[in-house]
């Protein structure tokens, strides 16, 4: 296939499929037709970005479950708004070891930044480290970093170039991420939560579910109002047991609280959907 060839096809494609964030494996990111991606340049991202930043408290929030492997925790956030603008956040943690903030920024539809926040503690010492991922037509077309030993240090450094390889990035699909983050956030797939048990102390209840499939995720609610439903679950444990509940809950302390089934808040996501 020639040169000419294959761009024609390229483009005809990016025609048909402009909202599809799949990544283009041709080096090249200055594709046409991609809904005014085409042309932004890093500072347009940056600058871009921070207006999603400024004015998330506008948009519509979805948000997971904390799940928790072993000790693992992870827990996700979705941003929309009726516009172009999209924004996902996942947190990760390995107990004490390490953890992790991803930001994804989209512009119709199309992937155009992404944010990394870790922190990792290597023999006993603290590492603090940004990365910022540029993308253009779903192409990385720059990355910078900086690191250093606390967040104070490193609130306080520029960022710094990150040459790539033969010049040309590592070419990373994100697919996987958006789609686990929205899995999570749905409980689908190895997010599918069921009723485990629920605990009968007097001072507090733990709602407690398990993954359906064999992903060994699990899940908690902590209970601070009792209604009827929550009286059945703690009379009648054993009739819920491996069943699918509909839930809803609020995100507070890095703890999910359960919402009553009267109650009016319209913050908190469910399980059945």
């Amino acid at each position: 296939m020639n040169t000419i060839r294959f761009f024609s096809l390229v483009c005809l494609l990016f025609t048909f499929c402009s909202c599809n964030y799949f990544k283009s494996e041709h080096p090249q990111a200055a594709l046409p037709g991609q809904g005014g991606t085409t042309g932004m340049t890093d500072k347009s991202i940056l600058n871009y970005s921070a207006t999603i930043d400024r004015t998330l408290s506008h948009y519509k929030k979805e948000y997971s479950l904390i799940y928790l492997s072993g000790d693992l925790s992870v827990y996700a956030e979705k941003y929309s708004a009726y516009g172009d603008g999209k924004l996902y956040k996942t947190y990760s943690a390995n107990g004490n070891i390490s953890n992790s903030v991803k930001s994804y920024y989209f512009k119709n539809d199309s992937l155009i930044l992404v944010k990394e926040q870790d922190k990792i503690m290597n023999e006993g010492v603290e590492v603090y480290k940004n990365i910022r991922t540029y993308l253009r037509n779903n192409v990385t077309f720059k990355m910078d970093s900086r690191t250093a030993g606390s967040a104070a240090a490193l609130s306080t450094l520029p960022y710094l170039l990150v040459q790539p390889s033969d010049n040309k990035y590592p070419a990373e699909d994100y697919t996987d991420d958006i789609k686990s983050m929205d899995d999570a956030i749905a409980g689908k797939d190895k997010f599918e939560m069921v009723f485990d048990n629920i605990t009968t102390y007097p001072d507090a209840h733990y709602i407690f579910l398990k993954s359906k499939n064999p992903s060994n995720y699990k899940a908690s609610l902590l209970v601070n109002t009792r209604d009827a439903f929550i009286d059945s679950l703690l009379n009648f444990p054993s009739v819920f047991k491996d069943d699918k509940l509909s839930l809803k809950w609020k995100i507070k302390d890095k703890e999910a609280v359960y919402v009553p089934v009267d109650s009016t808040s319209t913050s908190a996501s469910g399980l059945n959907k």
